[in-house]
């Protein structure tokens, strides 16, 4: 039987997709029904191969790591906040929480560019499953139909296999916040600023937003980096 305090067990039992590299058009079209101004300028980013996690983080995953190091803060909802199941993703998690069990686990916080690049999976249009918004409660939460997260997995994946990447959680990724994608890089790596902002970029939609604007691939927000909040988890790249 595993030691759970063994730092290599979560690396070992996280199940990680192998992400193949690839070219890609990153942001919204002028015409995409939902965008913002922060999806564009539409701009073309290679990013090289990577692995992402297949689902978020789930409660089972960071409860190991809370195990393995107790003197790290517990998470913001208890047990009577309905998200505590083990299988529904880690909320109440702040970016540096987020950053803390990455490391733990031998692995990082995905660029945003990676987690669109993941997220589209070969498709341009407004969900990975098309563009017609009655397909969209196939892959996503419900929006102000549910009150909670679901367990991961429930819903149905997209090309390259990866679960709840459009509503559930926002997800937490490396980057700093920017207006727009003017000046972005264009290999995949991370956005930041030196020294760091306070604002940091999260993507997905979670299950709380009302419509489908939040849960287009495109989408992106923020939050302040040391938010905990009930509707923001995260999930790993190597």
């Amino acid at each position: 039987m595993h030691d759970l305090n063994d730092e290599f067990l979560v690396a070992a039992n996280l199940d990680l997709v192998e992400i193949p590299g690839g070219k890609f058009r990153m942001g919204s079209p002028d015409h995409e029904k939902g965008r913002t101004e922060y999806e564009g300028p539409v701009h073309e980013v290679t990013v090289p191969s990577f692995r992402i996690g297949r689902y978020p983080v789930t409660n089972e995953e960071y409860g190991r790591f809370l195990v393995a190091r107790p003197d790290h803060r517990k998470l913001a909802y208890g047990d009577d906040w309905g998200f505590s199941q083990l299988r529904q993703p880690v909320v109440g998690v702040d970016w540096d929480d987020a950053q803390a069990f990455a490391k733990w686990a031998g692995c990082r916080l995905p660029s945003e560019a990676e987690w669109e690049y993941a997220c589209r999976a070969g498709t341009a249009t407004r969900f990975y499953n098309g563009d017609d918004e009655k397909g969209l409660d196939a892959i996503s939460c419900r929006g102000a139909l549910d009150d909670a997260t679901h367990p991961v997995g429930r819903k149905e994946p997209n090309a390259f296999g990866l679960f709840d990447m459009l509503g559930n959680v926002w997800e937490w990724v490396e980057d700093d916040w920017h207006d727009d994608y003017r000046e972005a890089p264009g290999d995949g790596r991370p956005w930041v600023h030196f020294p760091r902002k306070k604002r940091r970029v999260v993507r997905g939609g979670a299950w709380g937003v009302v419509g489908s604007r939040d849960r287009r691939c495109a989408s992106r927000s923020w939050y302040v980096h040391e938010l905990r909040l009930p509707g923001v988890g995260f999930r790993v790249a190597k």
